[in-house]
């Protein structure tokens, strides 16, 4: 019971898209019989007259054939079976044609379009005897009992209505021709073929419902298959977090190697620091070859000063270019001036030292 009461989410797409691969469908084959026979007794109910109209003149051709051959040879023999197999076609085809489109379509119609080989595949649990015990006496299986009870149910009193309302018509049978007895008898049928029908439409739909529900029961997830799925497609949080800080190494290693490159480094001077490169060769403008906040711009002033780039403290400057300009790109032009101006001031800073070591 923990277990069943622990698979109370509903089945994600994934899930869905998966136990359809499987050919785990919803699919009523009540249903589909009961439309089924729906439709057949319309069709038959419209086509019979017009099969009992070929039966007789195929019945006359024969007799025709007969007559006009007293002797009997492989040729007419099989001009007579070849003739009567065509008028049967003609009489029964449109029939068959019809249960076929409609079996298709209803089956179509539940599950859509699907190809899959996985229910044929052998499965050990099939040969086990104690899920074979379930599978007798399980709720599918007492389902399908009293779904059976049912229609004998609904056959016997249908059966009993049709004949206890039309009694009278019984005794003109003896009193009228054969052609007239068909008549009859095929209206006293087809009363009780679409009361069968319709009543095994109402099962039908009464089956889906239970076939739905159960569909979807078995479908459910536990709180760990949904965490087990997001991890297949989504990957291990804890592996994610892994590759990112990873990643987040790489780039800082990358960037501290590009802060070599650097005119001048612009600090906070505590929270922030950003290194600026000028290249008239690659940009217009001044660009971010660094930038971090407290201990990676501690960081970056440590190497600055280790590599003889000019640190500049400029306060507003700095925590703009922070905010504003990513790692590679150039500075915006509201920012040109205070730029220029402090690289106004690296340069004579390095022109001295040029200067005093020369």
């Amino acid at each position: 019971m923990g277990k069943i009461a622990e698979k109370r989410f509903p089945a994600t797409p994934k899930r869905r898209q998966e136990a359809r691969k499987k050919g785990q469908v919803l699919k009523s084959q009540e249903l589909t019989s009961a439309l089924l026979l729906l439709v057949l007794v319309g069709m038959l109910k419209f086509w019979l007259p017009k099969v009992f109209d070929r039966l007789a003149e195929l019945f006359n051709h024969v007799n025709a054939l007969i007559q006009q051959n007293q002797q009997w040879d492989v040729a007419t023999i099989s001009k007579v079976m070849i003739e009567v197999s065509w008028q049967s076609l003609l009489a029964l085809g449109p029939i068959f044609l019809v249960a076929f489109v409609t079996a298709v379509a209803v089956n179509f119609l539940q599950v859509g379009p699907l190809f899959t080989l996985e229910p044929l595949k052998p499965q050990i649990s099939r040969l086990s005897p104690i899920q074979g015990l379930k599978r007798m006496f399980g709720i599918r299986a007492l389902v399908q009992l009293a779904k059976s009870i049912l229609k004998v149910i609904v056959i016997g009193y249908f059966l009993y209505d049709v004949v206890r309302d039309n009694m009278e018509v019984f005794p003109v049978l003896q009193r009228v021709n054969v052609f007239e007895s068909l008549t009859l008898v095929s209206e006293v049928l087809f009363e009780l073929a679409w009361k069968i029908a319709v009543a095994f439409l109402i099962i039908a739909i009464g089956d889906f419902l239970y076939q739905w529900w159960e569909y979807e029961k078995n479908l459910r997830m536990s709180h760990q298959d949904i965490k087990e799925e997001f991890k297949q497609t989504e990957g291990d949080p804890q592996i994610k977090a892994r590759i990112r800080k990873q990643q987040r190494m790489l780039a800082t290693r990358r960037m501290m190697e590009d802060l070599k490159k650097a005119d001048v480094v612009i600090t906070n001077p505590i929270h922030y620091a950003v290194a600026l490169k000028y290249d008239p060769s690659k940009f217009d403008a001044p660009y971010v070859v660094a930038k971090g906040q407290d201990q990676l711009a501690l960081r970056i002033k440590t190497l600055a000063a280790e590599y003889g780039i000019v640190v500049v403290e400029n306060k507003p400057l700095a925590r703009s270019l922070y905010t504003q300009v990513e790692l590679g790109q150039v500075i915006p032009e509201d920012l040109y001036k205070a730029v220029a101006e402090v690289l106004a001031f690296v340069y004579k800073i390095n022109k001295r030292k040029q200067y005093s070591t020369a």
